[in-house]
């Protein structure tokens, strides 16, 4: 009888004023993407709970370069690895059940969907097969889709404590180019556990 069903729906549009095509060769794809501190992130405890906090959407390769030294002055070397590049879009809807089970305990069943998109025009379309430009295949994203269960523990001082693991049913896979093939692949890890301080949203 006490059960409460929450939702939310964001989406996020954005485009550049200026259509000047500044990069060229594999880079041009970065044509008409917002400055990083304009672009949508999303991962985490309040958006997508499938994901580390702002790791979902596109990546991008990083090769370290240069002469890497360890704590013995030894030279290493580093392998590439993937960072999060945000994207012009973003689309997310969240849904779930807040299921009472005694006055200071919730169990929260949830659902996270959505994704940050490198177009705004991807949100709209299926994910695009794979080209073989790797800089170009990482910046493709699709509909993820998170499934969990959560805790709402309230406190004494007012609030509630929540913990939330969240599975990734559709996790997504980048391409890390190596010296020698076959190239690496990344994929984010499928369970995040969260920790926060009142409702998701």
């Amino acid at each position: 009888n006490n059960t409460v069903f929450a939702g939310r729906a964001v989406l996020g549009l954005g485009a550049v004023f200026s259509r000047n095509q500044v990069f060229t060769g594999n880079l041009a794809e970065l044509n008409g993407s917002l400055p990083i501190s304009e672009r949508f992130f999303a991962g985490g405890s309040t958006t997508l709970r499938g994901f580390e906090f702002e790791s979902a959407g596109p990546r991008i390769v990083i090769t370290p370069q240069g002469t890497f030294r360890n704590s013995k002055g030894e030279i290493v070397t580093l392998s590439p690895f993937t960072v999060p590049f945000g994207g012009n879009g973003l689309a997310i809807v969240n849904l779930e059940a807040r299921i009472p089970l005694t006055e200071s305990l919730q169990a929260v069943p949830f659902y996270d969907g959505g994704n940050v998109f490198n177009r705004v025009g991807d949100i709209f379309k299926p994910l695009q097969s794979a080209t073989g430009n790797v800089f170009k295949d990482n910046l493709r994203a699709t509909w993820s889709n998170t499934v969990g269960l959560g805790l709402r523990i309230k406190t004494p001082f007012g609030g509630s404590v929540a913990i939330d693991y969240g599975y990734l049913l559709n996790p997504p896979r980048f391409i890390i180019p190596q010296n020698a093939p076959p190239d690496g692949i990344f994929q984010p890890k499928r369970g995040h556990l969260h920790f926060r301080f009142a409702q998701s949203f």
